[in-house]
């Protein structure tokens, strides 16, 4: 409902900002027009929201909702420094003939919300598209020999529910089966819509990686319903099926060779927000560490690979001596240009590989989205397979080089 809400108020922006952009095109009728459009939208939103429209007459709902919400955004966001820009350009250009003059503020004009509905549907298409299948090899100091070529198969934030379903969470289980996973891990945010709880389930149990999956919970779990998806990981795991890790860990022996894999909680406040301060964050993060860690790594004797959901974790879990961190939560931004996300200030570790002497954090795009908009950081299945390398006397965080 919040999502609604917010869209709308932007849809009102947008059309004061087409107002000006467009002042003789936009009059009276087509202002009523641009209303009825966004009533339309917004009700068929609000009508799959409350389930007054199943199947797939929800989901175009929600996806035409998509491309006018994104649409609306954009001509608020790129219209407002057009209509700044044009009318500097208006004070130190001297006017030519009056017809030229509005010929050019038209076409300026309309350039903004046809770039926008370009913008919108293009984007919305795009997260559409099936996940991409993302190889990376991460090198790992002392690694033991026989976890030399270990395969790691990661889903994360696949949000199941508007725009998800269980069968695409099938095809990602079944993609690391046919990569021949060792391991594969789902890192939180799996699921939003609790009805289709079971179907998820049944479609992780499909797993058959040599050692299972192993899970840790997101945000979204926690909203909405972490009790329920909890009982549901307890029965999976009962079922032979998937195990989820709340600040433990657990330790898999492979040819001989150990690998721990330690899960930690999402740090939040219960039924509060995640958007908590960064130093109660950081005393929830350590306060999961403490537990999550305990009796790790004591023999050194041991490989550390540390799953959780939010990435700044990372540099508790390179003190914490952990090899390798798979996280996700940010979803790479869903938006890159030239393969760099434009919102990676947002976050400290946005997407991809990084290092910290010689600990090592890949973070994944996302198999899924809650909002179907993605530009240039496609959806991914990742499979990480790990390598022995020579000792490195690399020290501050630094952004890895991706291999596809």
């Amino acid at each position: 409902m919040r999502m609604l809400i917010i869209s709308a108020i932007t849809s009102l922006l947008a059309l004061c900002v087409l107002h000006l952009l467009l002042p003789r095109l936009l009059r009276l009728r087509g202002s009523l027009l641009y209303v009825a459009a966004a009533l339309a939208i917004h009700g068929g939103w609000w009508a799959s929201r409350a389930e007054l429209l199943a199947g797939g007459a929800a989901v175009a709902a929600r996806l035409v909702a998509t491309v006018w919400s994104v649409a609306a955004l954009v001509i608020v966001a790129g219209g407002i420094p057009f209509l700044v820009a044009r009318t500097l350009l208006r004070r130190v250009r001297r006017p030519t003939e009056d017809v030229d003059q509005a010929r050019r503020r038209f076409l300026g004009g309309a350039a903004v919300p046809v770039l926008a509905l370009t913008t919108g549907a293009g984007g919305t298409v795009a997260s559409l598209r099936p996940f991409e299948v993302r190889e990376e090899e991460v090198e790992i100091e002392g690694l033991p020999p026989a976890l030399d070529g270990f395969r790691i198969g990661q889903i994360t934030d696949v949000h199941v529910g508007d725009f998800i379903d269980a069968d695409h969470v099938r095809r990602a289980v079944e993609a690391m089966n046919a990569a021949g996973c060792d391991l594969q891990v789902m890192t939180g945010d799996l699921i939003d819509d609790l009805t289709q709880l079971e179907a998820t389930f049944a479609a992780l149990e499909r797993c058959n990686a040599r050692h299972g999956m192993l899970a840790v919970i997101g945000n979204h779990e926690i909203w909405r319903g972490e009790q329920r998806v909890r009982e549901a990981y307890e029965r999976s795991a009962a079922r032979g099926g998937v195990r989820l890790l709340l600040d433990e860990n657990t330790v898999l022996e492979h040819g001989g060779a150990r690998l721990r894999v330690v899960g930690v909680d999402y740090p939040m406040i219960r039924g509060g927000s995640h958007r908590v301060a960064p130093e109660l964050r950081e005393k929830l993060m350590r306060a999961s560490a403490e537990k999550a860690f305990a009796g790790v790594g004591a023999d050194g004797e041991e490989a550390i690979l540390c799953l959780t959901h939010h990435p700044d974790f990372f540099r508790i879990a390179a003190e914490k001596g952990a090899h390798l961190t798979l996280a996700g939560h940010t979803h790479g931004g869903q938006v890159a240009l030239l393969g760099v996300p434009i919102f990676r200030a947002a976050y400290e570790f946005m997407l991809g590989r990084y290092r910290l002497g010689r600990a090592h954090l890949y973070v994944s795009g996302g198999t899924g989205h809650w909002f179907p908009f993605r530009v240039g950081v496609p959806a991914e299945v990742t499979l990480l397979t790990l390598r022995a390398s020579r000792p490195s006397s690399a020290s501050r965080p630094r952004r890895a080089p991706a291999t596809a």
